[in-house]
């Protein structure tokens, strides 16, 4: 604001200095007389309150009779202290101290606000006799005023009142001696402001916060020997003060104090430890781990919980085969948290003791640690993980599997590939099978998958086959489908079903055709239909156009015989949403399994159908749903509304 009022070669002397520096001074010495004549007029109250926010940021002494005269105005008090707040100099501090012994209620409140805003030491005696005002309000703002100021006398000052502060003073006066406390602490005094803390937390009757307050000042002041007092607070009967004391140590950065803490573990109910296991795990500190990993083992089963979680939280290797040791507990919830923690533990230590493991005699062991080895993504487990595929127990093999499957990539895409095409165990393919969906779905060039799977197919027994036929429809593509077609004239029942059903499931439209050919010419009822029901449903995928849709609806029609299908069939035409459909929909509406779908079809196709477009169809179906809805008067009554429509074309 000022700045703009400037004429711009005086602003020029403003910022270069030099010879022209004297102009800047001179400019702002005009300005501000021009503000104080402001303030000493008759200008009404907003120009006289703008000239005490420009005196705040360029005013010198010259200002403060002006501004300290407005002291005493209800309107202009507040901005006449936002202006000397700011002035250097001592005449500030000498105005707003001379205007104590005249102003009453909130403007005198208000210059004991201003007087701890300039940390005014000379101002402490006045502002100690004000402790003992009647005016409560008045008491509460020069005790925070001394606190402000915090100094080793207002510090005093408030000490000796504070026994006779009323209960509604005496909060302010605890406040007062907070800020005098960290004041002098800053001030290289932390033995001063330790015994103020010290005052305060032996309180009598003293509001929680402040003795919580209070603790916490006196702990983290007294650094490493504050270990003690720490302690003492932790062990409090007080819930509040106990639960601080948590808060506190979070704080603490001195050595021995996560040792301390962890010795506590044994000593305290079960609701405690798991408080400072919380508190053991933030900090991180492998000297808690001895103690933690001892609560693991026994005890109650929610602190146990909560050891093992601070054990993984603070990720040193040296929990590992602690927590390995775990995973045998009869406990599920304790074993699955050390499942967990050690999933979690960072480190190629941590993996080295893993592989270790997967060498365990226990099978039960072996497999957590197979699973282990995939959750951590263990690349150099892979070596062992393969030994163990070939393990005799079923359930570790199908364990080692899936993790080689997960980790190998692609360069393990052949040799599971293999072992899929050679086994017979229904277990284990289901699992193989997935891990190589796994692949499949996530390589670079899936046709170079394809032909290995095709190479495979002509190789592997029946009950691999169906396998193999589910990951081609997965990998996709011409060469994919035709293997899968040639696999429909398998000798093998379940292999030719599994076709079939594969070729239904098709994720692309290329399979149409040989779905219809299927469908018309398959002596199998069960193949008809599922190849007629796989057809259909391509009509219903979203990349079709709606005239392609149509044409694999009229396929599909003479085909038809169940219920379902005529569903199907009417979902479809529906989806594609073209008035010519209607006429083969018209045929179902005289249909009991099927009317209420064919009436709701015709329905939301004559809603969209844009004017004069097939107008006669559209006709004719719709005196069919009035003719055959008689059971749904409000369908009825649209339908003959619909018409009257058409009849206006």
């Amino acid at each position: 604001m000022l700045m703009s009022k400037i004429k711009p070669v005086l602003l020029v002397a403003l910022l270069c200095g030099g010879v022209h520096s004297s102009y800047g001074q001179n400019a702002l010495k005009e300005q501000e007389a021009r503000l104080i004549a402001v303030l000493t007029s008759n200008a009404e109250t907003q120009p006289k309150a703008d000239a005490c926010r420009e005196l705040a940021r360029i005013g010198t002494a010259e200002a403060v009779p002006a501004l300290a005269a407005l002291l005493a105005d209800e309107k202009l008090s507040h901005m006449a202290r936002y202006g000397l707040e700011t002035l250097p100099g001592p005449a500030v501090d000498e105005a707003l101290r001379a205007a104590l012994g005249k102003l009453k209620g909130r403007l005198l409140i208000g210059v004991i606000g201003s007087l701890g805003v300039r940390h005014d030491e000379k101002a402490v005696p006045a502002l100690t006799g004000l402790l003992k005002d009647p005016e409560a309000e008045v008491v509460q703002a020069a005790a925070r005023a001394l606190g402000m100021i915090g100094t080793t006398g207002a510090a005093k000052s408030l000490e000796g009142s504070l026994p006779g502060a009323s209960a509604a003073n005496q909060l302010a006066f605890c406040e007062g001696l907070f800020r005098c406390a960290e004041a002098l602490a800053a001030k290289g005094q932390p033995g001063r402001a330790i015994a103020i803390y010290d005052s305060l937390r032996k309180l009598p009757q003293a509001p929680h916060q402040v003795r919580t307050g209070a603790w916490r000042g006196a702990i983290l002041l007294r650094q490493k020997d504050g270990l003690p007092l720490l302690l003492q607070a932790l062990r409090s009967p007080e819930p509040g003060l106990a639960t601080a004391a948590l808060r506190i140590a979070m704080e603490m950065k001195a050595a021995g104090v996560s040792k301390a803490l962890a010795d506590e573990l044994s000593k305290v109910p079960a609701d405690r430890q798991i408080q400072l296991c919380n508190v053991l795990g933030k900090r991180g500190d492998a000297a808690a781990l001895p103690a933690l990993l001892g609560l693991a083992k026994a005890g109650d089963k929610v602190a146990r919980v909560a050891a093992i979680r601070a054990a993984a939280e603070i990720g040193q290797a040296g929990a590992a085969a602690p927590l390995i040791e775990l995973l045998k507990d009869p406990d599920g919830e304790i074993a699955q948290a050390a499942y967990t923690g050690l999933a979690g533990l960072p480190g190629s230590e941590v993996d080295e003791v893993i592989t270790r493991m997967l060498e365990s005699p226990d099978p039960a062991l072996k497999r957590k640690m197979v699973e282990l080895a995939r959750e951590r993504r263990m690349a150099t487990a892979l070596p062992l993980l393969q030994k163990i595929m070939e393990d005799k127990d079923e359930a570790l093999r199908a364990a080692a599997i899936k993790s080689y499957g997960e980790l190998s990539g692609a360069e393990g895409f052949l040799g599971l590939l293999e072992k899929l095409e050679k086994s017979s165990q229904a277990a284990e393919i289901v699992v193989m099978e997935k891990a190589l969906v796994v692949m499949c779905g996530g390589a670079t060039k899936p046709e170079a998958c394809v032909q290995r799977l095709t190479e495979a197919l002509s190789r592997a027994g029946p009950e691999a086959k169906p396998a193999l036929l589910r990951i081609l429809r997965v990998a996709g593509g011409a060469e994919a489908l035709q293997a899968v077609r040639c696999a429909v004239a398998d000798a093998n029942q379940d292999v030719h079903a599994a076709a079939i059903r594969v070729l239904s499931e098709w994720k692309t439209g290329d399979a149409a055709p040989v779905l219809l050919e299927l469908a018309k010419n398959s002596s199998a009822p069960a193949d008809k239909m599922l190849s007629l029901r796989g057809f259909l449903g391509m009509a219903s995928r979203k990349e079709l156009s709606a005239q392609e849709k149509l044409a694999i609806c009229r396929e599909s029609v003479p085909l038809i015989q169940r219920t379902e299908e005529k569903q199907m069939l009417l979902g479809a035409l529906g989806s594609a949403a073209e008035v010519e459909s209607l006429s083969m929909i018209m045929p179902y509406l005289d249909d009991p399994g099927v009317k209420s779908e064919a009436v709701a079809t015709v329905m939301a196709i004559a809603e969209k159908r844009p004017k004069q477009q097939h107008a006669a169809l559209a006709k004719a179906a719709l005196e069919q749903v009035v003719k055959v809805a008689t059971d749904n008067p409000a369908v009825v009554k649209r339908a003959e509304e619909l018409l009257q429509q058409l009849a206006a074309e």
